[in-house]
């Protein structure tokens, strides 16, 4: 049998040192985590004062909340320095998910602790990484064919791995090569995985038993991995991060309600407007400091997301610090002057059952009014119009004002993210 790179049959005389990097990283960050209190707090410490001399910045009690913008304007001009053991830098954007887009840089050192903490979520949810993996995001890019092909590591990742980039497909093709390929695990959007297990319903489709589905970029809620228990006999574990961090916490083997903070990777705050501590479990405003993160530093940065922080794990026990209550980007709530901050779920199912919609996104443009986009291979009938029209006041609310327009084509962001639902920040 002929040798492959990076195979098993180079042990022991010869190993990789990436894989043995990050096999050796995740057991340190669950370590870490599993251990006393004391072992991560004192630990982090260090880590915080490190990166506070090396940006020159005071205490963190007393540095003010860094905004999207103040972030944009610090970071994006030239490629900043940063301790040789750090590694090369490399710059990145973001998605503009909160539509401000920005430029950062991450060395090599926080990349790679980025990628091992996924790999610690691995073990800690007990997935058999032998077996087949599905991936629908942005990031294979585009590829040729119906999924390009992932390379597995034997040390890593032996078990098959297809990823298919999203944008590149329809949702009626993501479910019906999902129901072909029926992988173990699946990782892609909430949005992403409600349309695919609508059609599936709809459609009739012969569904997979998948074991375990990995989310993130959005919010996670409870209707949802209802249907996907119903539908793929699948647990959602969902994943929490932003892009100029990375991992942030990650949910609760035991429980869909709570999230344990990476703390080998973030310090996490929950404040109020005004930038203070909230008591346990109130949900407020999430701060994050990234410790690795010393190219494009991100010191109490306010995410636009709310939560609520707990001292540790209700669910099971575990000592490192716990969010629940996520709601999400403030930017995708819908903003009610009644009701306050709430999530708006438009199924693919209600926008089909009105007319054969191919595309669709509602944005909420002022306190009472909100714009509705789609795109029909045919011009729209008054009684489309109308089922349409009811539908939107039925589940957004009928006391708000909604426009109906058809167009073309959504002007989607240069994003591989495509969020059917914009909230309105006053």
């Amino acid at each position: 049998m002929a040798k492959s790179r990076n195979s098993l049959f180079d042990w022991p005389r010869q190993a990789p040192s990436a894989a043995l990097h990050c096999l050796a990283d995740a057991d340190f960050i669950l370590g870490l985590e599993l251990g006393p209190p004391d072992w991560w707090q004192t630990w982090q410490q260090q880590r915080l004062a490190e990166l506070l001399k090396w940006t020159s910045l005071t205490g963190l009690s007393q540095r003010p909340v860094q905004r999207r913008n103040d972030y944009r304007s610090q970071f994006e001009p030239g490629a900043p320095r940063v301790p040789p053991d750090h590694g090369r830098l490399e710059a990145y954007q973001s998605s503009g998910s909160s539509g401000v887009p920005v430029t950062f840089w991450r060395s090599e050192l926080a990349t790679r602790i980025n990628v091992s903490h996924y790999w610690a979520d691995h073990r800690r949810q007990g997935r058999d990484l032998r077996t087949s993996m599905a991936v629908i995001t942005g990031t294979p890019g585009p590829h040729s064919g119906n999924h390009k092909q992932l390379l597995a590591d034997p040390w890593l990742h032996p078990g098959p791995q297809m990823g298919r980039n999203a944008p590149q497909f329809t949702m009626r093709e993501h479910a019906t090569w999902i129901c072909e390929h029926a992988p173990n695990y699946l990782a892609t959007t909430p949005a992403t995985l409600s349309s695919i297990l609508s059609i599936i319903e709809m459609e009739h489709l012969k569904a997979p038993r998948i074991s375990q589905v990995m989310t993130s970029s959005h919010v996670v809620e409870p209707a949802l991995r209802d249907r996907a228990r119903r539908v793929l006999a699948a647990s959602i574990r969902d994943r929490y991060s932003c892009e100029e961090i990375g991992p942030i916490a990650f949910q609760c083997p035991e429980s869909d309600d709570y999230y344990h903070v990476a703390v080998a990777n973030t310090l996490v705050e929950v404040v109020d407007n005004y930038g203070k501590p909230l008591p346990e479990g109130e949900p407020g405003s999430v701060l994050v400091t990234g410790l690795h993160q010393w190219a494009s530093p991100a010191v109490r940065y306010d995410l636009g997301d709310i939560a609520a922080l707990h001292a540790h794990c209700p669910a099971c026990g575990a000592t490192v610090p716990a969010l629940s209550q996520l709601l999400g980007r403030k930017y995708f709530l819908l903003n009610s002057a009644t009701d306050g901050l709430r999530h708006v779920r438009i199924l693919a199912e209600h926008w089909l059952a009105c007319a054969d919609v191919r595309e669709h996104r509602v944005v909420q443009t002022g306190a009472r009014t909100f714009r509705a986009e789609v795109v029909l291979d045919h011009p729209m009938t008054e009684l489309e119009r109308k089922a349409l029209s009811d539908m939107l006041a039925r589940l957004i609310g009928s006391e708000f004002t909604i426009t109906l327009v058809q167009l073309d084509a959504i002007p989607w962001p240069p994003s591989a993210k495509r969020h059917e639902f914009v909230g309105w920040q006053p």
